[in-house]
This record gives C-alpha cells, sequence and structure tokens, in this order.
C-alpha cells in the first residue's frame, strides 16, 4: 500500500516538472499537501532539485522532524538536517539523482519513520529531481515487537515457549564457543502425578497448578536466568555461567518449591534432569535432549 501511494505522488510530482514549480503555484501546492496528509498520515513529503535544494516540504509529521515547511523550502540537505542525519540522508539523495531508489529507518525523538527516496522524472524520463517521502512506522513496530513477544511465550503461563528457549540456548552455545568460560547448564523439569490432578480436581485445577508451578520457578531463579514451557507438564531453565554442582543445588529449590504448591491430599513432585552446557556441544537440541534423559533417571531414582 505504501509504495503504491509512493508511486501516486511521484506520478503527480513528475507532471509538475519539478524544476518549474514555485510558491506563487498555490492550487497544485494545495493538492500535493492534500494527497500527503491523506496518503501518509503522521509522515511528510519533501521534494528536492538536482541542487539538492528543497523545493516543497508538507505534511503533518515534519512536526515530529522538528521541522517547519518554511526552514526548509529553498534550502538545501545539509542546511536542512544536522550533520549525523545530512551523513544519512545526502548519500541517498544523490542516488535518488541517479535514478536510484533508497529507504532506511530512522528514530526522531520517541518516534522511529521509515524514509524512502525516490527519483522524479519529467515526461522525457529524465530525472529531474527526487521525493522523500517519511511515514511513521512506530506503531507499526510497536505490533510487531508483540507480536514477536506473544510468538515467543506459552499462552497458559506466559513463559518462554520451546522454540524461544532452543534459540536463546543456540546463542548461548554460540557464547561459548567464542570464549573459554563455562557456557552454563540446563533443567529439564518434569511434573510426577500431574495426570492425577486432572483426573481427580479436573482440568481448571491443573491449569491453575501450571501456572503456580511457573510462578514458583520463577521466582527462584536469578534474574539472569530463563524458564520455558515445553509443553503439557514439562519445563526448563536455563542457568547461564552455572556448572553441574550449582545446577544440582538449584534444581533441589525447585523440586522444594514444587512440593510446596502440589494440591493437598495428592502425590506428586518434580523429577529434574540437568545437562551441562559444555563447549563443542553440538546443538540446543543435543543439550535439551541431555536434559530430558537426565531426567528420567531422576525420576527412577525417586520411584525406586
Amino acid at each position: 500500500m505504501l509504495a503504491l501511494s509512493i508511486a501516486v505522488v511521484a506520478a503527480l510530482v513528475a507532471g509538475l516538472a519539478l524544476g518549474r514549480l514555485r510558491p506563487r503555484r498555490r492550487p497544485r501546492r494545495d493538492v500535493l499537501s492534500r494527497l500527503a496528509a491523506e496518503s501518509f498520515p503522521g509522515g511528510g513529503l519533501l521534494m528536492f532539485d538536482r541542487r539538492l535544494r528543497h523545493v516543497l516540504a508538507t505534511g503533518r509529521g515534519l512536526r515530529a522532524l522538528g521541522l517547519a515547511p518554511r526552514e526548509v523550502e529553498g534550502r538545501t540537505v545539509r542546511e536542512v538536517f544536522p550533520a549525523e542525519a545530512g551523513d544519512v540522508f545526502e548519500p541517498t539523495y544523490r542516488a535518488a539523482l541517479e535514478g536510484r531508489e533508497s529507504a532506511f529507518e530512522l528514530a526522531h525523538g520517541d518516534r522511529d519513520h521509515l524514509h524512502r527516496v525516490v527519483p522524479v522524472r519529467d515526461r522525457s524520463g529524465e530525472v529531474v529531481g527526487g521525493m522523500v517521502v517519511i511515514q511513521d512506522i512506530t506503531d507499526r513496530k510497536n505490533h510487531e515487537h508483540r507480536l514477536r513477544q506473544w510468538a515467543s511465550r506459552d499462552g497458559l503461563t506466559g513463559l518462554w515457549n520451546r522454540e524461544r528457549l532452543l534459540q536463546e540456548l543456540e546463542h548461548l552455545l554460540a557464547e561459548g564457543r567464542r570464549r573459554d568460560d563455562r557456557p552454563g547448564s540446563l533443567l529439564f523439569v518434569d511434573l510426577d502425578g500431574f495426570k492425577a490432578v486432572n483426573d481427580t480436581l479436573g482440568h481448571a485445577a491443573g491449569d491453575d497448578l501450571l501456572r503456580r508451578v511457573a510462578r514458583e520457578l520463577e521466582a527462584r531463579v536469578r534474574y539472569t536466568d530463563a524458564v520455558a514451557r515445553l509443553g503439557g507438564d514439562e519445563f526448563a531453565v536455563l542457568l547461564p555461567g552455572t556448572d553441574a554442582r550449582q545446577a544440582g543445588i538449584v534444581a533441589e529449590k525447585l523440586a522444594g518449591a514444587v512440593e510446596a504448591v502440589w494440591p493437598s491430599g495428592l502425590r506428586g513432585g518434580a523429577s529434574i534432569g540437568i545437562a551441562e552446557i559444555r563447549r563443542g556441544a553440538t546443538s540446543a537440541a543435543d543439550v535439551l535432549a541431555r536434559a530430558d534423559s537426565a531426567m528420567y533417571d531422576d525420576k527412577w531414582r525417586r520411584a525406586s
């Protein structure tokens, strides 16, 4: 949609033969101002000639950039923008005059803006100037950020999901390959007797128990650690910079916390496996599989 709007505006601008645009041509100027406001709400439109001199500046979004049309029109890109911003804008202006389009994001204050710089051609196809379309994309980026957050979270507990845990584990492995220190440990937590909770008290009680366990696990680890729900009644705890002995101490605390919130009258608790994240580990899936295997060893010991 944005590309279509830019194309429409560019076509109209080309029809003005940009070099002939003058302030006295108020009707066409007003048309462009209205078009910019309707096509790019919260944004702005700049037009410049082959000398990089702005011949038009319009749009409500210019205020967010600290610009006023009167301060822009008649001035070059270097005269309008601070040195650091000018270093970004000027190459894209020159690229437009060579017939190339550019796009970049730039923050102005607490708002994010997308800048599209395109050439403007006359009827013969010759580049006579350029146009900058500035669009406020802050809300869109915030929405995308929320979607990414939701996609990485377990819907019931709010913890990381399996995919997010594996991503972080891969990152930790990569860090460990570059450095000599011990990357950390992974705990695999499986709830024992959870099926009996569902069967006896109902699934609502089971869901409530999962949420309570999630809160207890998070409350008993460091802020640098991460807790994830892998699915069903399985959880994982990532402990960066923690060796197997230290991880064992954490595992004991977590097991006690799970027992403390278990429904009265029902047997249950947690079996916890520990996998040290060694340098040279092949993958996150390999570490998770080792922790899973260690968890079954712990489950067997608890049942013996």
